[in-house]
């Protein structure tokens, strides 16, 4: 199934914020494993041999209080990481909206959106359709639910996901994010009115579990990979492979159009045939391209990783 470079990154950045939480799970348990079994335990972090630098000396506890703090740190890496998840999915639904309406403009004909003469004298030598994609894009998303976020770019590709019930349960876990970042850590009462199954008094610590963590990864994952078949189908069609083509060129020095396959393949689990690559760096040198969108060195390296 081909892959748009925004659900690439995507993913990519979802791989990376769950490894960050396996890993630091895998931290504490491996720390209390040490600290319980150490002989003779020291006094303090610092006390041990070689330890009296950061970031042992920066909080320096005793190995009893230290150790303590545990269930709170694993509860705090399990809320962060539902954070991280869902906040890479929201920046997803803008990428992709912000992709679409920039190879497909007539996507926004009936938008009625006021642009003041200002706004348009700020843009000097940018590319303006792209302006308008990011300014449209952040317009329509702006404040918004995550469900209506999703019912936004469902009506624009076509995707067809809206009435899903996974879409009802991640606006619950955006909901979860809310009360994590906003209301320090507590259930509050839209959660507690939202989702009473789960989450019944208004006050509670939220006691989110591992299973739950992995629940919200699957639902971005499932959700985004449904959003960018669509996307793909209706508008991106072979213009990120186009365009990872072109990046492939100036930025890594590829130009065999044997070497490109390959990477498109990998990548975007597309194919493109010889001549058309060829033809592309050959625009590409002349300047004849329309897709004037570009990739910075950072998110090349994440999409190629």
């Amino acid at each position: 199934m081909a892959r748009s470079l925004t659900f690439v990154k995507f993913k990519a950045t979802l791989e990376s914020e769950i490894r960050a939480y396996w890993h630091m799970l895998s931290c504490q348990e491996y720390a209390t494993r040490w600290l319980t079994n150490i002989t003779p335990q020291p006094a303090r972090l610092s006390c041990h041999p070689g330890d009296n630098k950061n970031p042992f000396k920066s909080i320096d506890l005793p190995i009893p209080e230290f150790l303590s703090h545990s269930l709170h740190i694993q509860a705090s890496i399990r809320e962060n990481s539902i954070v991280s998840f869902i906040t890479a999915f929201e920046f997803f639904l803008f990428e992709t909206l912000e992709r679409v309406i920039y190879i497909d403009p007539t996507l926004i004909s009936d938008s009625s959106m006021p642009i003041e003469a200002k706004e348009l004298s700020l843009i000097a030598n940018q590319d303006i359709r792209r302006w308008l994609a990011t300014k449209v894009a952040d317009k329509y998303l702006r404040n918004k639910t995550h469900a209506e976020m999703i019912s936004r770019i469902d009506k624009l590709v076509k995707a067809g996901i809206s009435k899903l019930p996974e879409v009802e349960e991640w606006a619950k876990w955006s909901l979860v994010r809310n009360a994590i970042v906003h209301t320090s850590r507590f259930v509050t009462s839209d959660l507690a009115i939202a989702w009473p199954s789960r989450f019944q008094n208004i006050g509670d610590p939220l006691n989110l579990t591992d299973k739950e963590v992995s629940r919200v990864h699957h639902l971005a994952l499932t959700l985004s990979s449904q959003i960018d078949e669509r996307a793909i189908h209706t508008v991106i069609q072979k213009h990120d492979a186009t365009l990872l083509t072109r990046e492939l060129f100036i930025q890594k020095g590829l130009s065999g159009p044997k070497e490109i396959r390959k990477e498109l393949g990998r990548v975007l689990q597309t194919r493109m045939t010889a001549p058309i690559i060829e033809k592309i760096i050959a625009d590409q040198r002349k300047g004849s391209i329309n897709d004037h969108w570009t990739l910075s060195h950072g998110d090349l390296q994440k999409i190629l990783a």
